[in-house]
């Protein structure tokens, strides 16, 4: 993989944390929700939620990550 493709991986990585934030911003929920759907996906063996255990770990750490973010800007906005 070249240094292009990287750092275009990397920008929409950060584009979409920055999308799913804003989203949960306003509707708190958003991040159950996806919860809720990754794990009624994998347990129909869906494709989105057929995951080694790494990358689920992965998805949970980002998803708290998401959900930590979303909390300190509503607390900064009240």
């Amino acid at each position: 993989m070249n240094d292009e493709a990287r750092a275009r991986i990397a920008a929409n990585d950060k584009l979409l944390k920055a999308l799913i934030t804003l989203l949960a911003i306003k509707d708190p929920d958003l991040l159950d929700e996806l919860d809720l759907i990754f794990t009624i996906a994998g347990d129909e063996d869906s494709p989105i939620g057929e995951a080694d255990r790494r990358t689920r770990d992965h998805l949970r750490k980002e998803l708290e990550m998401i959900r930590t973010l979303a909390s300190k800007a509503l607390e900064t906005a009240h």
